[in-house]
C-alpha cells in the first residue's frame, strides 16, 4: 500500500496534501538514536513500579523526564503541528504507553472524549486533536504492537460498519511499520487500533496530543509549579499558562513565543 511518508522539519505542500487525504503522516528518523534511547529509558523507568504484563499509559512525564520534555516542541515535528493547528493551540495531553510482550490487539476507535465524541460536533469529524506517536521500540514489522490505520477515514461521515470486528483488519487497513525514532502524526478522527504484540519485549510509544486552547487538559488537573518555573516560555504557553483576558477567548490572548 502507498504510504504518506514525510520528512522531519517544516510541512511541505505535498505533505499537507497527504495529511488531508490520509489523515496521517509517517515521519522516519524524527528522533535520533540517542533521543530514542533517552526517551525509552525514561519510559521504562516510569512504568517500572507498576505490574508487568499490563497495557498502560502514564501522563505528563515531561515534568520529571528531560528527554520527554524535549518532545513538546521537537524540531522534527513541531513546525508541522503549527502549520496544521495555526498559532493558538496547547499540548492537551501526553501519554507514555506500554503494550506488553504477547499483548492482544486493541479495538477500532477514534480518539477524543467518550463522554462527548468529537464526531457529534460535525461530520466529517473536525480536527480537535493532533497526535504524534514516537516509536521507542522496534515496530518495523507487523504484530509488534503497531498502529493500524484506515486511511482517509477521518473524512467519512458514516460510522464504522458493524461488520468490522474490533480486533480484525479491514481490506484497506494499513499497519504502520517503523523503526525506533519514527513518528506517526495523525488526525484524531482517523479510525485506528493497536495490533497485537507477538514479540518477547514490551512495546513503548510516547504520544504528544495538541488541541485548541479551550479544550480541557486530559492528562493532568493542573501544571506542576516547579516544572513551569524552570521550563521555557514557549513550553509554558503550550501547556496553557497564560493570563486570562477580561473576556475569555473573546479578545484572544498573547500568541505563544514561537
Amino acid at each position: 500500500m502507498l504510504e504518506p511518508i514525510a520528512k522531519p522539519g517544516p510541512l511541505t505542500e505535498e505533505e499537507r496534501f497527504m495529511f488531508e487525504t490520509f489523515g496521517y503522516l509517517i515521519i522516519p528518523d524524527a528522533l535520533s538514536p540517542a533521543e530514542v534511547a533517552a526517551c525509552l529509558d525514561a519510559s521504562q523507568r516510569a512504568h517500572a513500579p507498576y505490574p508487568k504484563g499490563e497495557w498502560r499509559q502514564l501522563g505528563h512525564l515531561y515534568e520529571t523526564e528531560p528527554a520527554i520534555e524535549a518532545l513538546i516542541d521537537h524540531p522534527s515535528t513541531f513546525a508541522k503541528v503549527r502549520a496544521i493547528m495555526g498559532d493558538y493551540f496547547i499540548l492537551q495531553s501526553t501519554w507514555c504507553t506500554v503494550q506488553p510482550a504477547g499483548g492482544k490487539s486493541g479495538g477500532w476507535h477514534q480518539d477524543g472524549s467518550s463522554v462527548y465524541d468529537f464526531r457529534r460536533l460535525a461530520l466529517p469529524t473536525p480536527l480537535m486533536q493532533l497526535r504524534i506517536g514516537y516509536y521507542l521500540t522496534d515496530q518495523s514489522q507487523p504484530n509488534q504492537g503497531n498502529m493500524a490505520m484506515i486511511p482517509g477515514s477521518h473524512n467519512v461521515s458514516m460510522p464504522l460498519p458493524k461488520s468490522i470486528k474490533p480486533d480484525t483488519d479491514f481490506p484497506i487497513t494499513q499497519v504502520v511499520c517503523g523503526k525506533p525514532g519514527t513518528a506517526l502524526l495523525f488526525h484524531q478522527g482517523v479510525w485506528h487500533r493497536s495490533h497485537k504484540n507477538e514479540m518477547d519485549w514490551d512495546r513503548f510509544t510516547m504520544h504528544m496530543v495538541y488541541a485548541p486552547p479551550w479544550l480541557i487538559k486530559s492528562d493532568r488537573f493542573g501544571n506542576d509549579k516547579d516544572f513551569m518555573a524552570r521550563t521555557t516560555p514557549l513550553r509554558r504557553a503550550l501547556l496553557g499558562e497564560w493570563n486570562r483576558p477580561e473576556e475569555p477567548f473573546g479578545v484572544g490572548y498573547a500568541k505563544p513565543p514561537f
